[in-house]
């Protein structure tokens, strides 16, 4: 199963959640209005809490398109349920989600909370291209193994995917990136990391802040790999 984590910037967070926090947003389906609805609450397992970090649950729920039959009836939605674990750390200004759905999910569940609730956050937005050269500055155990380059706007060619071993010091790399309007929109990340059996671990970065691993990986390294990326980001480059 895969794990995507997203990450999301403090605007505002009440120091302390006693009570279940509650985002509605009215929704009409299948010509009918419901209250849509976004809680998000202390998580309640010990076992589950991580040192450094606040835990909650976040509960969403969220028109959703899909087709069936129900009592010989057919519809085209319904109202579906997403549960996220949501994590607050206690050293830097964010909050991640983490779970095994579209980040999206967790990117509506914020706005919806933003909305008239004290829990304020927005997505963290990243210019990969500022973040290739710091992590090839300030990050030697990182490897870029690839990237996806969108908006080229060149003849035939407006989306390409780049890999390969050292690919950020391509030719094709050099020239997509001075590109005017191209954007790099994700990069696959090789991580040294003793923890795994093979000594390191593949992850993806969105310009969304989202973090993407094919593999099952627990939730406190995925929080690590965040933070380690993060101190990454925070970094200034030098401009000669």
């Amino acid at each position: 199963m895969p794990r995507i984590l997203t990450i999301n910037k403090v605007i505002d967070f009440p120091n302390d959640i006693e009570e279940t926090v509650i985002g509605k947003e009215q929704v009409e389906i299948e010509g009918k209005t419901d209250t849509a609805e976004t809680r998000i609450y202390k998580g309640t397992d010990d076992k589950k809490n991580i040192q450094g970090y606040q835990r909650f649950k976040l509960k969403h729920s969220q028109k959703y398109k899909i087709q069936g039959k129900l009592w010989n009836k057919e519809f085209n939605h319904i109202m579906r349920l997403f549960t996220l674990d949501v994590y607050k750390s206690e050293s830097i200004g964010y909050v991640y989600s983490i779970g095994s759905n579209k980040a999206d999910i967790a990117h509506i569940a914020f706005k919806r909370l933003r909305t008239g609730t004290g829990v304020k956050c927005e997505p963290y937005e990243v210019d990969l291209l500022e973040a290739v050269e710091k992590i090839i500055k300030f990050a030697p155990d990182i490897k870029i193994k690839s990237g996806w380059f969108s908006n080229l706007g060149l003849p035939n060619l407006n989306n390409v995917l780049l890999q390969g071993d050292e690919v950020n010091l391509g030719p094709e790399w050099t020239r997509f990136k001075k590109t005017s309007g191209a954007k790099l929109s994700n990069i696959e990340l090789i991580i040294d990391d003793s923890d795994f059996d093979n000594g390191w671990v593949k992850v993806s970065l969105s310009k969304r802040g989202v973090l993407f691993s094919q593999t099952n990986i627990p939730h406190k390294k995925m929080l690590q790999i965040a933070d380690k990326i993060i101190v990454i980001l925070s970094k200034k480059l030098v401009v000669v």
